[in-house]
């Protein structure tokens, strides 16, 4: 097999979900899938390995996503990203509401969780974000999972769920 073929075999299910999660169209991510690994293959000379392969191409991806938003072929603001990663039982009837909500709970919570889930919920890998913040990524990992926790027991105290 190709070494191309090999890389692109190993990260196209990531990346298609990742395209799926921002496009929430199967059509428009296969065809941001196409685009990014296009992409990729042009940028590979200058790859320098500063990150993984993985988060290279979830950058390139972000990228693809972000110009289809400008030329108005897709449209997803932040809410519904964060939505879609924190979306376990979120009601679709009071789901701006909610996400409002969330937004004030991280915010209230501050730093490094507001930014761990942040972070997730634009697609980080936990390596990168443990990088990023300078904590271990189990650390990462351990945040996020409390996080996400933490804002599901004030959304169910408060009557939000």
């Amino acid at each position: 097999m190709h070494p191309i073929e090999r890389f692109y075999r190993q990260y196209r299910d990531d990346v298609y979900r990742y395209l799926l999660g921002l496009a929430r169209d199967p059509n428009l991510a296969e065809d941001l899938l196409s685009e990014t690994f296009l992409e990729a293959l042009r940028a590979l000379p200058a790859f320098r390995g500063e990150s993984t392969a993985k988060t290279w191409l979830f950058g390139i991806a972000r990228n693809v996503w972000l110009r289809q938003l400008q030329k108005g072929r897709a449209h997803a603001p932040f809410d519904e990203r964060l939505g879609l990663y924190l979306a376990d039982g979120l009601d679709d009837l009071c789901r701006r509401q909610t996400l409002a909500r969330i937004g004030e709970l991280l915010h209230r919570r501050g730093d490094p969780a507001e930014t761990v889930v942040r972070m997730r919920a634009d697609g980080w890998p936990y390596a990168e974000i443990a990088g990023r913040l300078q904590i271990s990524e189990a650390s990462a990992r351990v945040i996020d999972f409390r996080t996400k926790r933490w804002l599901r027991a004030a959304l169910e105290k408060e009557g939000s769920l």
